[in-house]
C-alpha cells in the first residue's frame, strides 16, 4: 500500500498517446498531460512511422495540424499548414481554451514524393477537462490561527497546572 501511495502522484501526471493508421503509415500522438486541461499548455508529440520498414519516416515532410472543438465539427479553431519536420517526429504545443471534446487532425505529405499525395489520418479525439480550482486559503490567517490556538492551549494548561498544585 505504501509503494502504491508513493507512486500514485507519478501516474496522475503521466503522459500517453493514441495511434492512427492510413496509407501504410502509422502516426502515434503522445501528449503531456495525457488528459489536457483547459487553459494549460499541452505538449503534443506526433511520430510518423512507415509500416513497411517499421521505422520513423526519415524523408522531409510537411505536416498540417487542425483542431476542431466538439465531435464531428469541421469548424476548426486552430490550423497550422505545412509545418516542416525531419526525422519523422513533430513536437507541437497547444493550449485548449475550452473544456470538452476536441478533434486533432494531422495530414502530411513527403516532400520528395513526386505525386505529392496528402495522407489524411483519422482524427485523434481528446477530452479536455475543466481547470481544477484549488482553494488557497490565506496562509497568514492560518498561521495566526495556529499561533493563537497554541497560546490559548498553553494558557489553559498553565491554569490547570496552577490549580492542580494549589490543591
Amino acid at each position: 500500500v505504501l509503494l502504491i501511495s508513493a507512486l500514485l502522484p507519478f501516474t496522475v501526471s503521466a503522459n500517453g498517446g493514441d495511434q492512427r493508421v492510413a496509407d501504410g503509415y502509422l502516426v502515434n500522438l503522445s501528449r503531456a498531460p495525457f488528459t489536457p486541461v483547459a487553459g494549460v499548455k499541452t505538449a503534443l508529440l506526433a511520430s510518423f512511422v512507415d509500416l513497411k520498414t517499421g521505422r520513423l519516416i526519415q524523408d522531409d515532410m510537411l505536416v498540417s495540424i487542425r483542431i476542431a472543438e466538439g465531435r464531428g465539427s469541421r469548424a476548426f479553431i486552430h490550423e497550422k499548414q505545412d509545418v516542416p519536420i525531419k526525422g519523422g517526429v513533430l513536437e507541437y504545443s497547444y493550449t485548449f481554451q475550452n473544456p470538452g471534446m476536441h478533434e486533432v487532425f494531422f495530414d502530411f505529405k513527403l516532400v520528395n514524393d513526386a505525386t505529392q499525395k496528402v495522407h489524411e489520418l483519422p482524427d485523434f479525439l481528446i477530452d479536455v477537462q475543466h481547470p481544477v480550482i484549488e482553494s488557497r486559503g490565506n496562509t497568514q490567517s492560518l498561521t495566526l490561527g495556529i499561533v493563537i490556538g497554541l497560546l490559548f492551549g498553553l494558557l489553559i494548561g498553565m491554569f490547570i497546572a496552577k490549580n492542580t498544585k494549589s490543591e
